[in-house]
C-alpha cells in the first residue's frame, strides 16, 4: 500500500525513505512555496493520533509562529555571523551593523514538515549561505533552531537542571542559550555549554561551577579587564607575531583596557566535562586560530588560549 487517504492528513503517498508525504502550502513571511509534508511511520505501523493532533497544532499555530519566529532566526543569524562572513559574500543588508528580521529571513530555506512518531513537529530547513541542513523545532515551549536533520533532532534529549534549568544536549554537550548584557553590547544571546560525552548526565561538579559563576559573575567581570592588560602586556611579542602589523590604537604605548576590552569577543560559557574548569571562550583579533579563554576555575582569571578550558 503506497497510498493512504487519512482523515486529517488527507491523501498521502509512501515513499522509499519510511515517511507519509504530500505538498502542502508554506505562505508564512512573504514565501508563498510549497514544502513536503513528511509524516514517520512504517507502511505497517498507522499514522498516532500524537501526529494528526500535531498536524493541527502546526496550522492552529501560524500566527505564534509569524511573531516569534523572525527574532529567533535573527538571533541564530548574529551568532553565527562570524562563521557566515567568512563563508558567504555578505550583502549590506545583512552585515551584523545592518540586519534586521526581515533581511536575516531572507536567508531561510524551508523545505519540509517534519512529523516524528511521538508527535514533536518542526521544519527542515537551510540556510543559504552553507545550505546545511537545520532543523526549526516548533512543538516545544519556544522556538529552537538546531544543526542536524530532524529524524536525529527530534528525539533531542531535553532536561530541566536543578542548577542550569532547561538544557538541550546538542554537539556533545548540554547547551541553552541566555540572552545578557555584556563588554557594553547589550541583549546578545549566548550559549551556556555543559560539556558532555552521548548518554552522559550534567555533572554535580558541573552544577557546583554554575552557581559559582552566578554568584560571582559580577567580580569576575570587575576584575577581567586588568587581568586582560597584564596578560596583552606581557604577550605583546607573542600578540605582535600572530596580529602582524598591530594598528596603532592597540600598540604596546597607546592601548588601555577599554580599547583592549573593545576587542574581545565573548562566544561562549563554558563548564569542563570533569569539572574542574569553566569559564568563558571568546575571540580575538590577534589569534583567529586558538582564540581565547577565561578561566574562573581558582577564583581568579587565568587567560590563555581556548583549549586550555577543554583540558
Amino acid at each position: 500500500m503506497d497510498k493512504l487517504n487519512d482523515p486529517v492528513f488527507g491523501d498521502l503517498e509512501y515513499n522509499k525513505e519510511g515517511y507519509w508525504t504530500k505538498k502542502i502550502d508554506f505562505t508564512l513571511f512573504g514565501f508563498e512555496d510549497p514544502i513536503d509534508l513528511m509524516v514517520k511511520c512504517s507502511k505497517e505501523e498507522e499514522i498516532t493520533d500524537a501526529q494528526r493532533k500535531a498536524y493541527k497544532s502546526y496550522f492552529d499555530s501560524f500566527q505564534k509562529l509569524e511573531n516569534e519566529f523572525p527574532a529567533v532566526q535573527l538571533a541564530y543569524y548574529k551568532d553565527h555571523y562570524e562563521e557566515i562572513n567568512r563563508i558567504w559574500p555578505v550583502d549590506e543588508e545583512l552585515k551584523l551593523e545592518n540586519v534586521n528580521e526581515d533581511a536575516s529571513l531572507d536567508t531561510f530555506d524551508c523545505r519540509s514538515l517534519y512529523i516524528d512518531r511521538n508527535g514533536n513537529y518542526g521544519w527542515l530547513a537551510e540556510f543559504i549561505w552553507d545550505r546545511y541542513p537545520i532543523t526549526v523545532v516548533l512543538s516545544g515551549d519556544k522556538i529552537r533552531i538546531y544543526e542536524g536533520w530532524a529524524v536525529i533532532v527530534m528525539n533531542y534529549a531535553l532536561v530541566n537542571d536543578e542548577a542550569f534549568g532547561e538544557m538541550v544536549y546538542e554537539k556533545a554537550s548540554w547547551k541553552k542559550w541566555v540572552k545578557m548584557d555584556i563588554n557594553g553590547k547589550e541583549g546578545v544571546w549566548v550559549p551556556v555549554v555543559a560539556d558532555a560525552y552521548p548518554g552522559e548526565a550534567i555533572t554535580p561538579e558541573q552544577r557546583k561551577n554554575y552557581l559559582t559563576y552566578l554568584e560571582k559573575k559580577e567580580d569576575f567581570f570587575d576584575e577581567l579587564p586588568n587581568a586582560l592588560m597584564t596578560y596583552y602586556l606581557e604577550n605583546y611579542d607573542y600578540v605582535k607575531d600572530w596580529w602582524g602589523k598591530v594598528p596603532t590604537k592597540y600598540n604596546k604605548k597607546n592601548i588601555n583596557m577599554d580599547s583592549l576590552m573593545s576587542l574581545i569577543e565573548f562566544q561562549t560559557i563554558f563548564f569542563n566535562r570533569d569539572g574542574k574548569r569553566f569559564g568563558w571562550l571568546c575571540s580575538c583579533p590577534w589569534d583567529d586560530v586558538h582564540g581565547l579563554s577565561f578561566d574562573f576555575s581558582d577564583d581568579e582569571i587565568e587567560i590563555g588560549w581556548q583549549e586550555k578550558l577543554f583540558r
